[in-house]
Order: structure tokens, then sequence, then C-alpha cells
């Protein structure tokens, strides 16, 4: 179904999302799941600006008492509709606050669960700490971020001094915050700190330490973060190729069409694994390629190649030869252990 908008509100065949006067989201309702993603009587998207004061190590550290000052964002300067289908659909907002100006693309495309966030901020601020907040209507104690190679659950709520002091926690390319049957990721491409606090989703977006840089990231920047509801969990819902395609996004290029068949250079048949590198070995021609298990489970797959390769070893990160593994026709047949790391080594 193509994506469209009529007044302030966009919608594709998966999800409708709706926004107020100030730009701010009123409402995304999944059609698929019938159901309201945003907790009711709030706003998402909510930019929030705290005063940011860290007794120590001004540009390092973040104290939790931040929480205590905070601003929202609420002005509006500007709304216009850039695009309006079938593909793709794309309302820019523009906004000033305090010293910075912010302008941001809303984009949605036909078939996508993922809103994405396209955001240009001219950042002139001291002290200051900048904030998205999307409070979603999903219940759960834990949430799960992504690390490096796997992800890691932690808690949603301040009831031991432990998780008291993980008021900021990091995280690479996603978050998800599930309950049974239902969850919401919310994506990055280049921010890295969370915090999941009750039903409340945020993202660090910016900071102003002064010291030792008295200017520490004024000026411009660009960055994008996407919200995706999903039904199911993380792991079904695809929400770690999402992420990856948010990170590395399709590039168009001119060239001449022509036949054949399609191909690529690696294929997994098990969306548990994720081909994280494809790369020439350090000291020779071979073709090494790094798979991971991304889902926290054991699980056998089956790896076909279009590169030359009458030989296969695995190997370690030095890329030395461990075992031989049989490759027939380009394909071969790994096993994997929860978020086993394993690399292979492809000979012409």
């Amino acid at each position: 179904e193509p994506v469209s908008i009529s007044g302030r509100a966009m919608e594709n065949g998966l999800l409708r999302v709706t926004w107020d006067a100030g730009g701010l989201l009123t409402s995304i309702w999944d059609k698929e799941a019938k159901r309201e993603v945003l907790t009711s009587g709030t706003r998402g998207n909510l930019l929030q600006l705290h005063e940011d004061n860290p007794k120590n190590w001004d540009a390092w550290d973040v104290d939790a008492d931040y929480r205590a000052h905070s601003a929202d964002i609420t002005a509006l300067k500007s709304a216009t509709v850039e695009m309006d289908g079938p593909l793709r659909a794309v309302v820019r907002f523009a906004r000033e606050f305090d010293s910075s100006k912010l302008d941001q693309r809303m984009v949605l495309d036909a078939g996508s669960r993922v809103l994405r966030f396209e955001t240009e901020v001219d950042w002139q601020e001291e002290h200051k700490f900048l904030k998205v907040a999307f409070p979603v209507a999903v219940h759960s104690p834990r949430a799960t971020y992504e690390i490096q190679f796997g992800h890691v659950e932690r808690s949603t709520h301040s009831n031991t001094s432990w998780d008291q002091a993980r008021f900021e926690v990091c995280a690479h390319r996603w978050a998800d915050l599930g309950e049974a049957g239902y969850g919401v990721a919310l994506l990055n491409d280049c921010k890295y700190g969370y915090d999941i606090l009750g039903s409340v989703m945020r993202l660090s977006l910016l900071r102003a330490p002064t010291h030792p840089d008295p200017a520490a990231d004024r000026g411009k920047h660009r960055f994008t973060y996407a919200l995706m509801p999903h039904p199911g969990d993380f792991r079904e819902a695809g929400v770690i190729a999402a992420a990856e395609d948010l990170n590395t996004p399709l590039r168009m290029v001119r060239g001449q069409l022509t036949t054949g068949e399609r191909r690529s250079l690696i294929e997994v048949d098990s969306p548990q694994v994720v081909v994280e590198a494809i790369k020439r070995a350090e000291d020779s021609a071979e073709v090494i390629v790094r798979l991971y298990e991304a889902w926290g489970g054991r699980c056998r797959a089956r790896v076909r190649t279009s590169l030359p390769a009458s030989r296969a070893y695995l190997c370690d990160l030095m890329e030395r030869n461990r075992d031989e593994i049989p490759i027939h026709a380009g394909e071969l047949e790994v096993e994997l252990a929860p978020f086993k790391i394993l690399t292979l080594k492809l000979t012409p």
C-alpha cells in the first residue's frame, strides 16, 4: 500500500502517524497489530533540553541530577510537506530554541515500519543536554540494548541503588522495549546514549561541555534516529536488520542496465546470523568473512558465496587457520553457539 499525507497525518499500509500544531506526535497507530504505540495523552518525538553541569569531568560525565532541570522544546517555526508518496512521505519541521536551530525531516516509506527522523542541528549551547523522548504503550521491567556482536538486557526501573546508577547507558544501533507479543525499537545511526525509565524511551543527542575545550561540539551536526513499532519480539521483527539498513542505507548511482543473474558476495540462510565484515586477508589474496550469532541461541546456517572459493577454513581473529571445513559449489555449513563470533577464510 502506498504512503500518503493528509492534513497532519501520514500513513502507509502498516502505520498511521499524526502530529499536532507544534509538530509533536500525538498518535502512531499500528494497523496490523490494531494498537496505539504511544502512551495515551502523551506526545512523541519530544525534544527535551536539560541543564548539564557535572561535578567532575565536564566533557565525559553526566550526573543523575540533570533530570531536575528540563525544558520541553515545543515551539515550531515551520512545517512543510516535502514529499507526498506514493513511495515516500516527508514532512520537514524547523525549530529554534535558546541559541540553536534544528531542522528535521520525518520520513515514512511505503511498506515500512521504520519512522525516521533525519536531523540537522546548528548547536550553540553551553552546559546543555539535548534528548528526545518517546512515551510508548509497552510495559516491561527490562529493555534490550545492542552491544558489539550481541545484546544485553537492563532494568527499566530504579528500584535498587545499582539500577539508579544506570540512569544513562550505552548501546550501539538500537534499543528495544518489548512485552509479550509486541515491542518498540529506537534506532540510531551515531548516537549511543540511552535511558529507558518505565515506558519512556529516550535517546541522548547532544551535549555542550566547556572543559577542556570551551567550544566542544559547537556547530552543525547531522544524524538520524528512528522509531520502529513491531509485533513479536525484536528478533523475529527484524530490528537488527532495520538498524543495519539505517546505518548503511542503499546508495543510488547512475549506470547501465544489464541482463544476467542476480548474485551476492555472501548469503546466509538464517536471520540469526549476521555478516559483520567481508575483507581481503591481511597477508594474502584470500577473503575473510566474519559472522556472529545475534539472537542469543544456537543455530546452524548455510553460507553461500559467489566468490571463487575452492577451500574454506575457520580461523581466529589474527586470520590464522584453525580447521578446514567442507565447501561445495560455493556453499558451506556452520554451527554457532549463542553470540559466537566466527571468522571464515575463503581460498580461491
